[in-house]
């Protein structure tokens, strides 16, 4: 079971306390090698190494990232793709035989400790990683404060960069006994899920929610509500779940985003997966919440 971390900003800004940290050998560390991220061999459950263990193998932990702590215990997350190890082949190797697996590749659900974490951990590093110059001057910049930080390392310049978060809604659009399912021209065959799309500059959430549609499938909706929200690193998204009814039933899809989209019973729902011919989101995502919930009488997710 993954702690819920302290996140204090207070114990991320003490450079000498950050040091400390990170050269104890009790501090946690979650490893990824790019897009992928070291779990237990065979478990949707993240592998937690110990900063003892990496020494042991010759892994390098100066460029980890804060994820924050527990009680006293840091918790980190470590890139090892691009490290030069002391020892060869050692960041090949991890302790109790952990296996990298993309993030994006896993279908079954994950605890919603560990998918924070792992959220958290992947979107910081994929930041850092793509933030290595000032968008003022072009001048390099130094990580500061665990890795939630970037400063611009030129004289006189100092601009500051902290991480960002997409916002992007994902709605299920209902009719009477209904739900709009769609296909995006990118989803493989067969692949549906429900209405979703990035939050726009100067725009409330709930107006992205009647744009999206609006925009995507043809219906104008009301009676939008909130329904929950997950963290998704793909890079660095947070999805905003909402209900919406739909005004009208008439679909004209865009041709652009989507491809194909109707209304479905739960019976046509539940058959056609049964057949073959309807596939879902990964369960590890908000939006198969969404439609089993649907599928199954919940009103919630």
């Amino acid at each position: 079971m993954i702690p819920a971390l302290d996140r204090s900003e207070v114990r991320c800004v003490d450079p000498s306390a950050l040091a400390a940290a990170l050269a104890a050998p009790r501090s946690h560390f979650v490893l990824f090698r790019g897009e992928c991220a070291c779990m237990r061999g065979g478990a949707i459950d993240p592998l937690v190494c110990t900063g003892e263990q990496l020494r042991e193998l010759g892994v390098e932990t100066a460029d980890a990232v804060l994820l924050g702590y527990d009680g006293q215990t840091a918790w980190f997350a470590l890139d090892t793709e691009r490290q030069a190890s002391k020892e060869p082949g050692a960041v090949e190797r991890t302790p109790q035989q952990g296996e990298f697996v993309a993030l994006a590749s896993i279908d079954d659900p994950v605890e919603p400790g560990a998918w924070a974490l792992l959220s958290r951990a992947r979107a910081l590093l994929a930041w850092n990683r793509t933030t290595v110059r000032c968008p003022m001057c072009g001048a390099p910049t130094q990580m500061h404060a665990g890795g939630t930080v970037r400063v611009c390392s030129a004289p006189g310049c100092g601009c500051t960069q902290f991480p960002r978060t997409d916002p992007a809604i994902i709605v299920r659009v209902l009719a009477r006994d209904r739900c709009l399912l769609a296909r995006h021209t990118r989803s493989r065959p067969a692949l549906r899920s429900v209405i979703a799309g990035f939050v726009e500059p100067g725009e409330s959430l709930e107006g992205c929610v009647k744009r999206e549609v609006g925009e995507e499938v043809g219906l104008d909706v009301g009676g939008v509500r909130y329904l929950g929200s997950q963290p998704w690193p793909f890079p660095m998204s947070l999805m905003v779940a909402f209900e919406a009814q739909a005004l009208s039933e008439e679909i004209r899809i865009d041709g652009t985003e989507i491809e194909a989209a109707d209304w479905y019973t739960r019976e046509r729902a539940l058959q056609e997966i049964d057949e073959g011919r309807l596939v879902l989101p990964s369960r590890k995502s908000i939006s198969r919440r969404m439609i089993d919930g649907w599928i199954a009488g919940e009103p919630d997710i």
